[in-house]
């Protein structure tokens, strides 16, 4: 009851017109950051984060929220329309979500994502006003094994979305490992991979292989398949989902709205590893399994309900701890830290006002997002009606500005056009890109979890095993390779019994 007499009053500050506005203001700025390819929602954070100087801790952190909770979904927008993720975490997005733009879908594949991440926003807001607490002391006892594990359970859920062979996938998902291993070893600071060339020291940052790999081949595929003055998509066919077709859906909503607020509870794991296990997890429990990639609506709403709703659980361990759960709400941290506001188990007491503010904001953000993200995507899908080669210029700077904003480093800009190539060629021969990608983003932090684990524990590797949580994540990562992986052996099982008792070959 008390929580709802604060909620109440938090509700209240959430709908004072300064605190409105600026709430609405981050969610389209969020919105729209998270759409452009390159420009990540957590940089547009960090460049909003000068101007809470003029505004309250209170305001600061509503205005922050709203960006926060639009970016998460905005990556989708650009992910299902052109086929370019955002953010990281809705590259799952572009596997069922494109192929429906393909078919002259899109306005209904908007629909469903925008629906299943409201839904996962929503829930995940609540559960951050009901479940702080509990959750926090949970998250408490994590340290560097469990994240590991964690990770390992995002980079093996690679076979379940796999399209392709499992070892031509996993020989993808090495190579991306490779690449996000370039650079200065952040443990010994001794360089590798860098074969003598200075640039290579800082890396290779991940988001400007997605650009590469996803934007410039889409573009030089797209100019390869349409003639000049062609429009993209043709003629729209604006076809909403009926509401029965998305009540047919809140079982994956459903699923990936529990993954993601599992996982997003988890300092350092975010949405990208959510996204990736709730679809590797519905695409095994679904009965159209063996058709997603090729535009089946569960394998969508299942990540995007996954991603957004680890944005209010990232902020448990936030308020609760001190810890930041996510790359956003570390910048979170650092507006709160910036005007004097130490979160931790008594800023429930001390500031309750401030506390509950943010739990509605947060929780409004995600519903008003509905009509933002509509917006937003009514925007981006007259990109569909324009001419492949006026799009494809458009995409191609887009691109190249926001691989040189990553870090303002024109070598960024060469490894993009670099990836580009490479992308389309992997295309040419099949080689899947998806991969290479997860390998990029997560293989860096697996190694960064494994090796302070080591290092904190005397170099023992018992101790991913013996430590009750990590060990029951790595034994549930055993058994998805086993979910995944038994039921195509079996496959093969029945056609090689099936050539043995072929009677022309027994002839």
């Amino acid at each position: 009851m008390e929580t709802l007499i604060n909620l109440s009053h938090g509700m209240l500050n959430a709908f004072d017109p300064l605190n409105l506005g600026l709430m609405l203001l981050g969610l389209a700025v969020g919105v729209i950051a998270g759409a452009l390819p390159g420009i990540s929602f957590v940089n547009a954070m960090a460049m909003a984060l000068p101007f809470t100087y003029l505004m309250s801790p209170l305001t600061a952190m509503v205005f922050l929220g709203g960006i926060y909770a639009g970016g998460v979904f905005g990556g989708s927008i650009s992910s299902i329309l052109i086929n370019i993720p955002g953010t990281p975490a809705s590259l799952p997005s572009c596997w069922d979500g494109y192929p429906m733009t393909k078919r002259g879908e899109s306005t209904r594949a908007l629909t469903i994502a925008i629906s299943a991440s409201a839904t996962g926003g929503i829930a995940s807001a609540l559960l951050l006003t009901f479940g702080a607490p509990p959750f926090a002391k949970f998250a408490l006892t994590f340290d560097q094994p469990e994240f590991f594990a964690a990770t390992f359970l995002g980079l093996v859920s690679i076979i379940a979305i796999a399209k392709s062979a499992p070892i031509v996938s996993f020989l993808s998902l090495f190579v991306g490992m490779a690449i996000g291993s370039v650079g200065v070893d952040s443990l010994y600071g001794l360089p590798r991979l860098t074969f003598g060339v200075p640039s290579l020291q800082n890396g290779i940052n991940f988001v400007v292989v997605m650009i590469g790999l996803f934007a410039l081949s889409e573009v030089v595929e797209m100019l390869g398949k349409t003639s000049h003055g062609e429009a993209l998509g043709g003629k729209l066919k604006f076809k909403m989902p009926t509401f029965k077709e998305l009540w047919s859906l809140k079982g994956a909503a459903g699923r990936g709205t529990a993954l993601g607020c599992m996982i997003g509870v988890i300092p350092g794991a975010g949405a990208t590893v959510g996204a990736v296990i709730a679809y590797g997890v519905e695409k095994q429990v679904s009965p159209r399994g063996k058709e997603f990639g090729t535009g089946v609506e569960a394998g969508l709403a299942a990540p995007e309900a996954a991603k957004n709703a680890t944005t209010g659980a990232a902020m448990i361990p936030l308020l609760t701890l001190g810890i930041p759960g996510s790359a956003a709400t570390a910048i979170m941290l650092a507006a709160m830290v910036l005007h004097g506001v130490n979160p931790g188990p008594l800023l429930f007491s001390t500031q309750t006002d401030m506390v509950y503010t943010i739990f509605a904001s947060l929780l409004l953000a995600n519903i008003f997002m509905i009509g933002a993200g509509v917006l937003v995507a009514r925007g981006f899908s007259s990109l569909m009606k324009v001419p492949p080669t006026i799009l494809g210029a458009f995409i191609v700077v887009l691109s190249v500005l926001g691989a040189y904003g990553v870090r303002n480093n024109i070598f960024d800009v060469y490894v993009c056009l670099i990836f580009g190539v490479l992308g389309y060629i992997m295309k040419i021969v099949k080689f899947p890109t998806a991969p290479l990608v997860l390998g990029v983003i997560l293989g860096p932090l697996a190694e960064r979890y494994f090796m302070t684990s080591l290092a904190n524990y005397d170099n023992d590797l018992t101790i991913f095993f013996t430590r009750p949580i990590s060990g029951s994540i790595l034994a549930f990562a055993a058994l998805f390779v086993l979910w995944a992986l038994v039921p195509e052996m079996k496959a093969k099982l029945r056609r090689r019994q099936a050539e043995l008792n072929d009677p022309v070959l027994e002839a």
